[in-house]
């Protein structure tokens, strides 16, 4: 039967606060993210309560709530019955100030690395696997390395990550509310051929006498980032000082001629030195230690999920990728969590007899084992009964130390899955890495299918109530 999103997505709206209390809206791959002018008007209890909603996540601007893979159905069903809130998807600049003025710093930090850099994941994932499909394809296809194929999809599969700055300068002037073209163009900018070839001219270069220090910004995150926050406040100055009558064409001009030195001057380089201490600091942990990144983050890795921290990972991963060229933390420790969704999906598919659990058991476990896409699972099966959570942490507990025992590493950016696993394949061309992969996501759903199973669970509260299972 299919899901009433009208329904659904009213109930929710009602228990934000209804229409008149959205600012803004958008939609990840499960989640809907609502930024309200007043969190006080939430009622988290009733939105967990209203058929479809797997579960809710404290937003520092709003809430977050988690309705699996047909979240973008339930946002068209928003944005077609409620043109207000279509017209008004971001809310303002001033009312995002204010609320940002009133938490957290942290949490301010996280939400603002989510609303960056979430947007693009999906696009760099596609390209990183565009590069594990090209490995295949020449170790097993007979694809020639000199072809203009492999030319081709190696221009693609390399995109996503050497255009990363033009993703962030687009995703960051959304999120800073200053102008987006220009945002791009300045992003644009820090992976000009211009630009990188002025490393040959030595290490510093001049620019009306200011010292700009010469590199090459192609796959980096953060000083894409640290440009657009500085030239949202530019921007605004700018603004005040241009006439209205000649602000279509000198206010972006006046922007630039800024924004040039701020941004090779300041802005990328002290970027590119936050990336490098990032890299530093994981190159010293991988050599005194190269087992300690990823059991850490084993541990926590459903904590960072349900909280939304592993975003914050992302910019450090990125730098790994960018340099050493592989991850051995963040996705390596992911085998573990996203089969585990799996082995525990499955593990209540076949123990209960609750009809609504067993349909979205099996709903999780193809999302979670074919896609890598856990927050169905986790919302929606392991916080509601809590000891699948317990079996989850396990899990991941038991691959992480899989994993650092046997140096596994991720080659290509993207999220474990069955069809993502030639990310694990080697580019030198040993098979050792994929096939120790390849046993840690078997081991995760092993033991999450045992330990779910041990554990048990309590199924009453999908309704249609059993004896405890």
């Amino acid at each position: 039967m299919a899901k009433d999103y009208s329904s659904l997505t009213n109930d929710v709206l009602e228990k934000v606060g209804g229409p008149d209390n959205v600012i803004g809206l958008f939609h990840c791959a499960t989640r809907l993210r609502f930024r309200l002018k007043d969190k006080t008007k939430i009622d988290a209890e009733g939105i967990k309560s209203v058929p479809g909603v797997l579960g809710t996540v404290d937003d520092a601007n709003g809430i977050q709530v988690v309705i699996g893979n047909d979240v973008k159905n339930a946002y068209i069903a928003i944005i077609e019955e409620h043109p207000e809130i279509a017209e008004n998807a971001g809310g303002t600049v001033e009312d995002g100030e204010r609320q940002q003025a009133e938490t957290n710093p942290v949490k301010r930090l996280l939400n603002m690395l989510s609303a960056i850099v979430g947007p693009a994941i999906p696009l760099i994932m596609c390209s990183g696997l565009v590069s594990a499909l090209l490995v295949v394809l020449t170790r097993w296809g007979g694809l020639s390395p000199e072809s203009s194929t492999y030319a081709i999809l190696n221009m693609a599969g390399t995109g996503g990550l050497y255009f990363l700055p033009v993703f962030v300068a687009y995703t960051s002037a959304k999120r800073f509310g200053c102008d987006i073209m220009t945002s791009v163009f300045l992003g644009a900018l820090l992976i000009s051929p211009a630009l990188i070839s002025l490393t040959e001219a030595g290490e510093f270069v001049d620019l009306f006498g200011l010292p700009v220090k010469t590199g090459n910004y192609t796959s980096t995150l953060i000083p894409s980032i640290l440009t657009i926050w500085a030239y949202s406040h530019v921007e605004k100055l700018v603004d005040r000082f241009v006439p209205d009558a000649v602000k279509f064409v000198f206010r972006p001009l006046v922007s630039i001629f800024i924004m040039l030195p701020v941004m090779l001057c300041v802005t990328a380089p002290l970027g590119n030195y936050v990336g490098t201490l990032l890299n530093d600091a994981m190159a010293a942990i991988n050599g005194v230690a190269p087992w300690a990144s990823v059991l850490v983050i084993g541990c926590l890795a459903p904590l960072l999920v349900l909280t939304g921290m592993h975003l914050a990972l992302i910019p450090l991963v990125m730098t790994l990728f960018a340099t050493v060229g592989y991850d051995n933390m963040l996705f390596v420790a992911f085998i573990g969590l996203n089969f585990s969704q799996f082995g525990v999906a499955l593990a209540c598919l076949f123990k209960s007899k609750n009809p609504n659990l067993k349909a979205l058991s099996l709903s999780c476990a193809i999302t979670a084992f074919f896609a890598g896409v856990t927050e169905p699972t986790l919302y929606g099966i392991c916080v509601r009964m809590k000891r699948p959570l317990v079996a989850t942490w396990i899990t991941c507990i038991v691959n992480a130390i899989f994993c650092a025992i046997f140096s596994v590493k991720v080659f290509q950016f993207g999220a474990p899955s069955f069809f993502t696993m030639p990310i694990f394949l080697s580019p030198d061309g040993s098979m050792g890495n994929f096939y120790f992969a390849i046993a840690a996501a078997v081991l995760s759903i092993a033991v999450a299918f045992i330990s779910t199973w041990v554990l048990g669970f309590d199924d009453s509260v999908y309704g249609e109530s059993k004896a405890e299972a």
